[in-house]
């Protein structure tokens, strides 16, 4: 029987472009605004460019000011064959929460998920959310 080579799990999606050629990340820099005023999770984030990387800083609900996250790198992703980023990845971890950001761009709206998990003893329930933004 043959072996399986390093690619056995690999689908269509996974034939991409070259990463020799940088991914464009302009379509998500810029400053977002969730569509939803009376938001419990992020109701602002700013997506930078720094030095080819892109730079994630959230800013949660809070009265009656928001609650600067600061920044942290994120993950870039692009669409289909493209090297036009489309969604990224971020990651925050204060206090004992860990945050996953996950989120894609369409048509000039930023869709942001977000999945948070407390380890910080205080039997608090993971939990998601799913919101919109716009520039």
């Amino acid at each position: 029987m043959e072996q399986t080579t390093q690619y056995a799990y690999q689908m269509k999606a996974d034939h991409r472009p070259s990463e020799a050629k940088p991914l464009d990340i302009s379509p998500l820099v810029g400053d977002w605004i969730n569509t939803k005023t009376e938001s419990n999770y992020l109701v602002r984030v700013v997506l930078t460019e720094q030095d080819g990387r892109l730079m994630f800083r959230g800013y949660g609900a809070n009265e009656p000011d928001p609650i600067d996250w600061g920044e942290v790198e994120a993950v870039p992703y692009a669409a289909e064959t493209s090297i036009v980023a489309r969604g990224f990845h971020a990651f925050y971890k204060h206090d004992g929460i860990e945050r996953h950001l996950v989120a894609n761009e369409k048509q000039e709206i930023l869709v942001i998920q977000s999945y948070t998990r407390y380890l910080d003893g205080s039997g608090r329930t993971s939990h998601l959310g799913r919101e919109f933004y716009h520039r």
